[in-house]
């Protein structure tokens, strides 16, 4: 106990991130890693006011850190995970007089350089517009709901009248069906999405996985080589090829979902 409370710093703390000695089912670099983590979260909720309250937090460090632990083990063997079965996912056509926005939003770190891109395809497939934005510097789910502002843009632009909008990220989708409080910061752009859901049309808002969002976060990433701004893309561009004849046979790829 004495050696813990008189180790200089960088010793102090080299020794107890490298220490594996399990302590109640998880290692002790984790939880101690996760103490100091919250410790000074919590120190600067004290300094700003923006204290969040915890009754017990001994035992939600302890919590923190069996979840954290039993993720580690759940991503090395993925047959491991409770309540999920391997699934074959693929991009499908919209059903009949309907038309498909998918969406996507990416950040080289959080917050990064971002994009966002976005398509829109008929029941056939058939290619009827789409979008690539180079955002500039943002966080990852603020890039996501500029993806689906635009998408929507472009989408009621073009006279739709029946849209499914799929984006991959549940945050964003969880926004945009239950709503956010006013004071989050990314309230405003929510509120902007808004207003287009709320226009004289059909439009249905889904989550899917990124398996089946190829084709956007294709889109994405090639706006990272476009100049600042939007960019309408009435034809898809050539760097996108092998993804459109993909969605288009149906390929699919193997995914851990939950039950």
């Amino acid at each position: 106990m004495r050696l813990f409370f008189e180790q200089p710093l960088l010793g102090w703390l080299y020794r107890n991130l490298g220490e594996d000695a399990d302590t109640n089912g998880s290692p002790w670099s984790t939880m101690f890693a996760l103490g100091i983590w919250w410790s000074w979260k919590w120190r600067c909720g004290n300094v700003f006011g923006t204290d969040w309250k915890c009754r017990d937090r001994v035992q939600f460090l302890k919590d923190r850190t069996k979840e954290v632990s039993m993720a580690h083990v759940m991503l090395q063997d993925p047959s491991r995970r409770a309540g999920r079965v391997e699934r074959m996912i693929s991009w499908s056509p919209p059903g009949d007089s309907w038309i498909k926005l998918n969406t996507d939003g990416a950040s080289r770190g959080n917050p990064g350089l971002a994009t966002a891109g976005g398509v829109l395809h008929d029941g056939d497939g058939i290619w009827r517009g789409g979008f690539a934005l180079n955002i500039g510097v943002c966080s990852a789910p603020l890039a996501e709901l500029w993806g689906v502002y635009y998408g929507l843009y472009i989408a009621w632009e073009k006279r739709i009248t029946r849209l499914e909008l799929e984006v991959d990220s549940e945050i964003v989708v969880g926004f945009l069906k239950t709503g956010i409080d006013d004071s989050h910061p990314l309230s405003f752009l929510v509120r902007l999405c808004y207003g287009f859901l709320s226009r004289d049309w059909i439009v249905s808002v889904s989550h899917v996985y990124r398996e089946a969002n190829r084709l956007a976060d294709g889109l994405a990433n090639y706006a990272f080589s476009l100049p600042l701004g939007f960019h309408l893309l009435e034809s898809k561009p050539d760097v996108v090829d092998s993804i459109v004849f993909d969605d288009a046979i149906g390929s699919a790829y193997p995914r851990y979902v939950r039950l």
